[in-house]
Formats: structure tokens, C-alpha cells, sequence
């Protein structure tokens, strides 16, 4: 034990559901969305037989964006076209042109599944300036394309606020214009990816042969509920409509104020920065550090999924962890990603505890201030994704029973650890 137990009592939890926005396209539906917005683009005039379509495709664990990346390849192949992919993910995979083929492997996004080739590098060329001087990077293999298609999910930023934020154009800007991009605009903190990502986007739209993107919205579990073909003349307009549409029906904690939140997962899989910063209210950034809420006395991290491939970005919003998180690290991975976001608290360790239990034993006795534990706000989730299903403290209860879009389920039992010291 790393420090002196000062109480035994640990807080009695309830199981907490969430009622959230739900609207799943389903399979068939994403299928026939995606062959419904090709048509409305016609694009039979840019993709002609024998020309070369790349499609752009990122790190994130998108709903569905296997079977889209799937759908869009037979589209273009029934205008003769030939298509492959491109990694669209900035410095992620350890800035590596294998490391990036790894993700897109690990997302269900493989050759074999897709029908057509992947093409992974990190060499770009340089488009020129943007009106504010900055170079405008892309990667190489798409520049030698006849058209580029991008797909991304639009959502808030974990960085910054702007009228577009995570989407089409941020594709574009660090995404596809990989290592060399992301530097570039990071380097101008969070002020500049608010007013360099839509700039360079727009530059790299006006010297590439960009022909089309395809927005995903999802809904609060994490379903695509929404996919909008865009013309490029109209990323801007129809993504800052779909940031909008996005935002309202995002989910969120249950409080606002919170002594202890554990969080039994993180990964690159699940946000850009680990955990969603729009969810945990930090972001730990020069220039933005935490959002007006919510605010969280402590936080705990368990495990790092195995979609993140040892990238443990984030993990310096924590404040404890255990050991089997730091034994799953890659740090290379994760200190390139944190250098090249212009965030090195991103990559720094929190204190490792040997267990569960010893984690929430010291948040509750050293770190959440002179509170009895039983007494303690404390939120349990999977991760910042999975907010329908969650166990609270019952601290919390009285300003959550009878509150609209929340039941609670069977009664308070006490905190569980396996003898190992687990949290059950």
C-alpha cells in the first residue's frame, strides 16, 4: 500500500441508466445512406473509368466506418474507377506508415474486407502557402490520385471551440496531411487549431482533386444515425450544421460537480485525447485547460483498450492509475502524439497505484477532500463513449431519483474488489 488506509468504509454504489439519443441506421440502412448520398453527388464526371479514387480514413473507432469505407469503394467501382485507402490520421500509429496500417486493421478496415488496396505512407507534398503563411501538406499517394474522398465523424473538439471543429475539414488538415500537417498547425495551440484547421481544409480543397466527403453523425451509443454526402464547395457551411445537430444530442455525466470519477477504460479508440475532454472537463492544453464543466475532484484510470495499440495520449488528465495500465504503455507511441498536439501533460504519468483498490482508497482518503467516503460523489463508467449505463454513489441519489431520462436499478451495495484487488 502505497499510503496509510485511513478508513475502511468505501462508498455504496447503484447502477445508473441513461435515456439518450437513439436513432441506429442499422447495417442495411448505413449500407443504402452511403448509396444514396454517391448518387445525390454525381459524380460520374470526376470519376470515370480508369481513374484513381483515394479514400481517406482515420483512427478513430467510428460506428460503421468499415462497412462505409466498404460501401464507398463498391461506388466507385461501379463508375470504373480504382479506388484505394489512405491513412487520414496525422501522427497517429507511432507516425509510422506501418503503425498507421495496423489501426486501420485494427478498426475491421483491411484489404481483404474492403476489396481494394491500402496505401500507407508518411511522405506528403507541399501544396504551398495558406493565406496566413503556413505550409499546406497532403499526403503524397492521395496527391497522385484523380479524385479524394474523405469520411470522418462530425463532433465537438476535445481541443477547442469553432464553428467546425472534428470533421471533413480537420481531415483534411491534419489527418491528410499527416506528421508534417499536424506539427504545423499544433504548434499554434489550441487558438490555432480553431482558425488553421478550416483554413488549410479549404486550401487543400482548392489544389486537390477533392470531389466529395461523407459526414457521419452517430447517435449517444455510439450507432451511425446520420451520413451526408458533401460537394466541396459546401464542407464548411453543411459541417458547421452538423457540429450543431452533433452537440445536441451528445451525452454527458449525470452531475456537474463530482468528488471521484473512475474510468475503467481509455484509448485513442475512444477519443483523440484518450478520454473525451467534453465529458471529463479537462483538457490540459497551453491555452485551454479545463472547460467550465463538469468538475471532477479525482480521477481514476483502470485499463487502456486494445484498440490504442499502447498510445496512452491522455493519460496525464488522470490523476491515478494502475499498474496494469502503465504496463501496457507504449510510450513512444504516446509521447510522439503528445508532442506533435503541442500537449506534453498528455503524456505525462499520473501516481501508479499496484490496484483497484488501492487507487480508490487513496482518492478517497487523501485527494477528495474532507468528505466522509460514504459521503462521496463518485461516477464509475466504462469509458467517456459509454455513458447510457453507469454506477453512482449514493451521494448522489437524491438529485437524481425522479429526474427525467435517468432510473435507477436494484439497490446501493457497497464497492466489490476480487482478492486480488480488482474492482469487481
Amino acid at each position: 500500500m502505497l499510503m496509510k488506509e485511513l478508513s475502511p468504509i468505501f462508498p455504496r454504489m447503484v447502477t445508473l441508466r441513461q435515456t439518450l439519443y437513439h436513432s441506429p441506421l442499422g447495417q442495411a440502412g448505413v449500407v443504402a445512406a452511403v448509396e444514396r448520398e454517391f448518387a445525390k453527388l454525381a459524380l460520374q464526371g470526376k470519376i470515370t473509368p480508369g481513374k484513381t479514387v483515394a479514400l481517406g480514413a482515420g483512427s478513430r473507432g467510428i460506428a460503421s466506418m468499415d462497412l462505409i469505407i466498404k460501401t464507398l469503394v463498391e461506388e466507385v467501382k461501379k463508375l470504373g474507377g480504382t479506388p484505394f485507402v489512405f491513412p487520414a490520421m496525422g501522427s497517429h500509429g507511432g507516425g509510422t506508415a506501418q503503425g498507421q496500417r495496423e489501426v486501420l486493421e485494427t478498426l475491421g478496415i483491411t484489404e481483404e474486407h474492403i476489396g481494394c488496396l491500402i496505401k500507407s505512407s508518411m511522405e506528403t507534398i507541399e501544396l504551398g502557402k495558406s493565406p496566413s503563411g503556413l505550409p499546406v501538406y497532403l499526403d503524397k499517394n492521395a496527391s497522385e490520385a484523380d479524385a479524394i474522398i474523405v469520411v470522418n465523424r462530425i463532433k465537438a473538439h476535445t481541443n477547442f471551440r469553432g464553428q467546425v471543429e472534428s470533421g471533413l475539414l480537420k481531415m483534411l488538415a491534419i489527418g491528410a496531411g499527416k506528421h508534417n500537417q499536424a506539427i504545423a498547425i499544433h504548434s499554434y495551440g489550441v487558438n490555432g487549431l480553431r482558425d488553421y484547421i478550416p483554413e488549410i481544409g479549404q486550401a487543400i480543397l482548392e489544389r486537390a482533386p477533392v470531389v466529395a466527403g461523407f459526414a457521419i453523425l452517430e447517435d449517444a451509443y455510439h450507432h451511425a444515425s446520420q451520413i451526408v454526402g458533401i460537394a466541396p464547395q459546401d464542407f464548411y457551411r453543411v459541417e458547421a450544421e452538423l457540429l450543431k445537430e452533433s452537440n445536441r444530442t451528445s451525452p454527458a455525466l449525470p452531475a456537474k460537480d463530482l468528488d471521484l470519477l473512475i474510468v475503467e477504460q481509455m484509448g485513442k479508440n475512444i477519443s483523440g485525447a484518450g478520454m473525451d475532454t467534453n465529458v471529463i472537463g479537462r483538457v490540459y492544453l497551453p491555452g485551454n485547460h479545463a472547460w467550465e464543466e463538469p468538475r471532477i475532484q479525482v480521477i481514476i484510470v483502470l485499463d487502456l483498450t486494445a484498440e490504442t495499440h499502447g498510445n496512452a495520449v491522455g493519460i496525464g488528465m488522470a490523476d491515478l492509475i494502475v499498474k496494469r495500465v502503465t504496463d501496457k504503455i507504449d510510450y513512444q507511441q504516446t509521447y510522439i502524439n503528445a508532442i506533435t498536439g503541442g500537449g506534453p501533460l498528455h503524456g505525462a504519468l499520473p501516481i501508479t497505484c499496484q490496484t483497484d483498490r488501492e487507487a480508490v482508497r487513496i482518492a478517497l482518503d487523501y485527494l477528495i477532500g474532507p468528505k466522509p467516503p460514504a459521503e462521496a460523489r463518485v461516477v464509475r463508467i466504462k469509458d467517456t463513449l459509454t455513458l447510457d449505463r453507469m454506477e453512482v454513489s449514493e451521494a448522489l441519489l437524491p438529485e437524481l431519483e425522479g429526474r427525467e431520462g435517468f432510473s435507477i436499478e436494484g439497490e446501493p451495495n457497497k464497492m466489490n474488489f476480487a482478492e486480488n484487488g480488482v474492482l469487481i
